[in-house]
C-alpha cells in the first residue's frame, strides 16, 4: 500500500497543488499583497469584522523585520477601538484591498485608550 502511495504524486491525490490547502488560499488578496502594497495604504482607515462588529481601525505603521534571502518579513500596526481585542484570526477590510484574513495580536493602548493590534506577515522562500 505505501508503494501505491509513494508513486501517485500529491497533486493527483488531493486533485489540487499545494496552494489549495488550509496553509494556501489563493482566494484570499493578502497571498499577493507586499509590503509596498500596505505602505500605499499607510494611515487609512481598515475595518476589522468581530464577533461584536466591524471595528473602524487605522493603518499606522509598516516595519520591517528580518528574513531570509528571497523571502518578505513585515509587520502592521493597525489602532482603534476602545474594546479589546483577543489575539485571534480576523476578517479586515479595506476599500482599496478587499477582505482578508489576518492574524491579530493585541498591543495594548495608545494614550488616548485606542486599541493597538499587530499583524506579521513573514513569507519564507520557495524550496
Amino acid at each position: 500500500m505505501t508503494a501505491l502511495f509513494a508513486s501517485v504524486p500529491l497533486r493527483s491525490a488531493l486533485g489540487k497543488g499545494f496552494k489549495h490547502l488550509a496553509l494556501f488560499d489563493e482566494d484570499d488578496p493578502l497571498a499577493n499583497y507586499t509590503k509596498s502594497s500596505f505602505v500605499s495604504y499607510l494611515n487609512s482607515v481598515f475595518q476589522i469584522q468581530t464577533g461584536s462588529g466591524n471595528v473602524a481601525v487605522t493603518l499606522t505603521s509598516v516595519s520591517d523585520m528580518p528574513a531570509p534571502a528571497g523571502g518578505e518579513c513585515f509587520s502592521l500596526l493597525f489602532v482603534g477601538g476602545s474594546e479589546p481585542r483577543n489575539q485571534n484570526t480576523y476578517a479586515v477590510s479595506h476599500s482599496s484591498l478587499g477582505t482578508f484574513s489576518l492574524f491579530l495580536v493585541p498591543a495594548g493602548s495608545d494614550e488616548n485608550g485606542a486599541q493597538k493590534s499587530v499583524a506579521t506577515i513573514n513569507r519564507l522562500p520557495p524550496a
